[in-house]
């Protein structure tokens, strides 16, 4: 806080009817002086009057606010004297408009002596927030009341006391530059102010580039990607509740508050700018039927999501997760890659059919009699053969109970081609694993595969791998696809083959409704 002490420097209204003692030309001169041998009485005996003074002004900076305004007044009262202050603003010059507060009132014998009335005015004698222009028109009424001479007061001196508080600063340090882990991004930031008062609220707005970077653009005004209206917290951060938009750049504009005088005093925006270039999942499909017993429809959302891990996707770091099946041995190489900078290289032992698979410590959880599908890449060291993709289907003992391949495709030594299968699990499949095969080919023979992906569905789509913790947001439109809302027990998370089923009780009666689900997965 500080405090800054204003004086007065103009008469307002009845100076001519007081006397000055001491030097003073002026009557508002004389109680500004600093000096107790200059002073202002009553000129009559017998009659009460009053005084008006205007004070000087003090600029109030932009990154400042008043909290409160004070009077005190150097006086000396009478025997039975009665002398009241009070402290007004100017709301109209020229129809010499006042607002006075309520009088406070001196009395009895009182002698020299600085008094403080105590005011600590927070908002204006008209009711308003203090304002520049109020504290430019200040003014104080003082009134002496007594009827005989020995009981008038002098005043020797007037102060007005105009407290002001520093405006918070906020720096918002994250998120920042490219987040590829999340599209829930934590907006932090720190927060500071000058006198020590703590934060009692803040306020995120998140615009993207396209917004921010428009004519007319206000983070007050403009319309936010996502915004969390004032919290009152002492939070410094908050992971938004709302998914962002994948290969977008965004601004994450925060103003924090303290309190002042009970209301939020605001800091100005501050902001951070970054980019969502995150590996999402895949969009999952979606099925939906209506079940005549429970009156709902059940939908099910089907994950379309590489379970394989990080490494086993694309042999970035080694070998772990992936095994010689027959005729070949296994090598991480960088001479090709389709992804990342590295691949499986696959070398045949001696002629005819190389296969590898992922190991069965690292099998991937299956539903019996559904849709599952795998993808790789396939390039040729020199020499092209058909390739082709597999799942190997195992049973809860861990046997196998068969291997589906999709078709076989050649691959090419200037290019990856991509192979795909999709198959049905057996009755009897708990687990999976990928296997990948080279058809045909001769003693030594190095082969290159990649990008390789396994996931609940029957469309192979690639998404990186190391993904897990799958769950579904799950909307109805019953617009034709206009407007979508969630339906109740959405999100809802999914089993470990990526499949999840949520039964909707609330659908419209005689209306056409179209679902729609988004995955959601931890890196």
């Amino acid at each position: 806080m500080a405090t800054t002490v204003l004086r007065p420097n103009a008469n307002w209204n009845n100076d001519s009817i007081f006397t000055i003692t001491g030097g003073s030309a002026t009557v508002h001169a004389a109680l500004a002086d600093n000096d107790d041998a200059t002073f202002i009485t009553r000129t009559s005996n017998t009659v009460p009057a009053s005084y008006e003074g205007e004070f000087g002004t003090t600029t109030l900076s932009a990154t400042e606010q008043v909290t409160s305004v004070n009077l005190r007044a150097r006086i000396a009262v009478g025997t039975a004297g009665i002398a009241q202050f009070s402290l007004g603003v100017i709301t109209d010059r020229n129809g010499r408009t006042v607002y006075y507060s309520v009088p406070i009132t001196k009395q009895n014998t009182l002698s020299l002596s600085t008094v403080d009335f105590a005011l600590n005015m927070t908002t204006a004698p008209n009711g308003g927030a203090w304002t520049q222009t109020l504290i430019d028109n200040l003014v104080f009424k003082f009134t002496d009341n007594a009827t005989a001479s020995g009981d008038k007061t002098s005043v020797y001196a007037v102060f007005v006391d105009v407290v002001t508080t520093a405006q918070p600063t906020v720096t918002v340090t994250a998120p920042s530059g490219s987040i590829t882990t999340t599209s829930f991004p934590s907006v932090v930031w720190t927060y500071a102010d000058t006198d020590g008062d703590p934060q009692s609220a803040y306020e995120i707005k998140i615009f993207d580039s396209t917004t921010y970077g428009g004519s007319g653009f206000s983070p007050d005004t403009s319309t936010p990607t996502v915004e969390t209206g004032i919290v009152a917290s002492s939070n410094n951060g908050q992971t938004l509740e709302a998914d962002l938009a994948n290969s977008t750049t965004y601004r994450a504009y925060v103003r924090v508050a303290q309190l002042t005088n009970g209301s939020n005093y605001f800091s100005a925006w501050a902001f951070s700018t970054f980019n969502l270039a995150v590996d999402a999942p895949a969009n999952p499909t979606v099925s939906a039927f209506y079940e005549t017993d429970t009156g709902s429809v059940a939908v099910t959302i089907f994950g379309r999501t590489n379970v394989l891990s990080t490494n086993q996707a694309s042999l970035e770091t080694n070998t772990d997760g992936w095994v010689a099946l027959t005729n070949c041995s296994i090598a991480r190489s960088t001479a090709q890659s389709s992804d990342g900078s590295a691949s499986l290289a696959v070398t045949a032992t001696a002629s005819g059919d190389a296969t590898a698979t992922t190991t069965t410590a690292t099998a991937f959880a299956v539903t019996a009699s559904t849709e599952f599908s795998a993808t790789a890449e396939f390039r040729a060291n020199t020499t092209a053969r058909s390739t082709a993709v597999g799942i190997v289907w195992r049973n809860s003992s861990g046997t196998t109970i068969s291997t589906a391949f999709g078709t076989s495709e050649a691959d090419s030594a200037s290019a990856f081609n991509q192979c795909t299968v999709t198959a049905t699990a057996p009755i009897t499949a708990v687990t999976a694993l990928v296997a990948v095969k080279i058809i045909s080919a001769g003693t030594s023979e190095v082969h290159y595969v990649d990008k390789i992906a396994f996931h609940a569905g029957d469309e192979p789509f690639w998404t990186r791998g190391g993904f897990g913790t799958f769950s579904f947001d799950v909307e109805r439109s019953d617009d034709s696809g206009t407007t979508y809302t969630a339906i109740r027990n959405s999100p809802v998370s999914a089993d470990t083959s990526q499949i999840a089923t949520l039964n909707d009780y609330e659908i419209p009666i005689d209306t056409t409704v179209t679902y729609r689900a988004k995955a959601r997965a931890e890196i």
